[in-house]
Order: C-alpha cells, then sequence, then structure tokens
C-alpha cells in the first residue's frame, strides 16, 4: 500500500477522532502512522499490516485505557453559570423578605428572596440557591 494512503487514512481517523474524542479513531490514527512509518522504510505489506495490527492492539488495549484515566482525573468538577453563585457573597440593596427584595450580586442586580426572616437593606448575605431569575439568600454572619 503506499505510504500515501497510510498517512491519508491516518488523517480522516483524526478528523474522526475530533468529532467524537474518545481516543478510539485517535488509537487506530496513531497504528495508521506506524505502518507508514515501516511503508517508509521499505517493508512490504505484510510488514504493514502486521505493524498496523500490532501498533492498534497496544494502543486500544493498553495506551487508550491509561490515557482516559489521566484524562478523566485532570478534568475538574466545577459549577458553571447559576450553580457557580451559590454560596457567593451578596449585598441587599433593599429590604429582602421572604416574597421579594433586591440584592447585589457579582455586580448584577438580582430579585431576591430570604430563606429565614426579613433582611435588613445593606446587609451582607450569602447565596443558597438560586430559583429562576431570584436569588434565594439568608443573612450572613
Amino acid at each position: 500500500m503506499p505510504i500515501w494512503m497510510w498517512l491519508a487514512a491516518g488523517g480522516a481517523l483524526l478528523v474522526a477522532e475530533m468529532l467524537t474524542v474518545d481516543l478510539l479513531f485517535a488509537s487506530l490514527a496513531f497504528s495508521a502512522f506506524m505502518a507508514a512509518g515501516v511503508n517508509a522504510l521499505g517493508f512490504n505489506m505484510a510488514v504493514q499490516g502486521f505493524t498496523f495490527g500490532l501498533a492498534a492492539v497496544i494502543s486500544l488495549f493498553i495506551l487508550r485505557p491509561i490515557a482516559l484515566k489521566n484524562l478523566k482525573k485532570r478534568t475538574p468538577d466545577f459549577a458553571t453559570n447559576v450553580d457557580a453563585l451559590v454560596g457567593v457573597p451578596a449585598l441587599t440593596i433593599s429590604v429582602v423578605t421572604d416574597r421579594s427584595g433586591q440584592i447585589k450580586l457579582n455586580g448584577e442586580i438580582w430579585s431576591a428572596r430570604s430563606q429565614s426572616g426579613e433582611i435588613a437593606e445593606d446587609s451582607k448575605v450569602q447565596v443558597v440557591a438560586i430559583e429562576g431569575a431570584t436569588a434565594v439568600v439568608n443573612q450572613k454572619g
């Protein structure tokens, strides 16, 4: 098989990997590039096929699980969007009751309600939940 076919197969497999991000196609692309390397050294098709198969087995069953484990270990678990606002301190800009009020949260004005009684204006509060567009707060301190 000509070297350009191995390189084209490896490139196509890398494109497929970009769409799936599971390291399956990347393992096969690695195998195709290994076979292209063997082709460049002048070995025949049987050796190229054997190299592709051996590299596929090694990369799929040994390297891929190790890489996936390390990728999952490095992915941080952190809150985003409104979930990131829970626990954040805020300042009341009006009296906050169990039904209404306003707070300044991360530089923005939010409608708010108290989880525990009435909270005076200019009080420090902490967000305990976000319900729709309303922050549920408790008096801090």
